[in-house]
């Protein structure tokens, strides 16, 4: 990993910015944040690094320029880009040469995030999610200066069916690095479990590639009625690593941003954001 000095705490912390576009109502997160170039996603950026962010999380939608999104970035500061955050691009191949030729190398990225959430949230079934990212990740495989690949995807719970997706990913010999992205109002195992048993299952490099806490979420609560605020789930996600044993290369906090309200976002924002200084 390229990742800053890890932390005395352990895992470095990574910010992890929205970047989907919502299929059922064309919500764009990267126009509702003004995290955009010509918006805030620099300060976003300074923001970030200034609160001990080692690297991020972002994405390079196909409708929007991923050179300009690219060059908005802080010099040498380590992003992993998702290809395509719930609004796969119409050509899959063109948009991976497009995002691999704008990178500087040694850069990660993940093809599809979350692949397995389903048609509901992302717009699509998990096979066409999986069969873009495949067509991606192959596209660039051949470049002299290709990104290096991690998964994305939800394990609140060990079911066989939540390994599949990753499961017909790893199996193209791509990916360098599982992502784990695992909220307390969808848990059911413990993290530490979780943490461990995807550690052994494909025996790569692991990250929690989203994490994070929704102040006042009912199911959140009921959950882990130990944990009262947004530092507390921090506290509670560095503790489980420390007690699975796996060597998490980096916990991403997301969104880093309140989010803006899904449905309609003039109506505010969720309150989920970084604990700290957001922007």
């Amino acid at each position: 990993m390229t990742w800053a000095a890890q932390e005395a705490s352990g895992s470095p912390l990574l910010a992890g910015f929205e970047c989907g576009r919502l299929h059922w109502n064309g919500h764009d997160l990267l126009h509702s944040t003004g995290h955009l170039p010509d918006g805030r996603m620099q300060h976003h950026y300074a923001t970030a690094v200034a609160e001990g962010a080692a690297g991020a999380r972002d994405g390079l939608s196909w409708r929007h320029d991923v050179v300009e999104r690219v060059r908005a970035v802080p010099d040498g500061f380590p992003v992993i880009w998702d290809f395509a955050h719930f609004d796969l691009p119409p050509r899959p191949a063109q948009h991976a040469l497009a995002c691999a030729m704008a990178l500087p190398p040694n850069s990660w990225a993940i093809a599809v995030n979350e692949p397995s959430v389903g048609r509901r949230v992302s717009g699509v079934i998990r096979s066409r999610a999986v069969k873009a990212a495949l067509r991606m990740m192959t596209t660039v495989a051949m470049l002299p200066d290709r990104p290096r690949f991690a998964t994305c995807d939800p394990f609140h719970h060990l079911h066989p069916e939540v390994f599949r997706a990753t499961d017909q990913l790893v199996a193209s010999g791509l990916i360098e690095m599982v992502g784990i992205n695992y909220y307390p109002h969808h848990a059911i195992e413990p993290l530490h479990h979780v943490l461990r048993v995807v550690a052994d299952r494909w025996r790569l490099p692991v990250m929690i590639t989203e994490t994070g806490w929704h102040d006042g979420l009912h199911a959140a609560h009921r959950r882990f009625p130990h944990i009262h605020d947004r530092w507390g789930w921090l506290a509670h996600v560095r503790a489980e690593v420390e007690r699975s044993g796996v060597p998490v290369a980096g916990i991403c906090w997301y969104p880093w941003l309140d989010m803006p309200d899904w449905g309609d976002p003039h109506r505010g924002r969720w309150p989920c954001g970084w604990p700290g200084r957001q922007a």
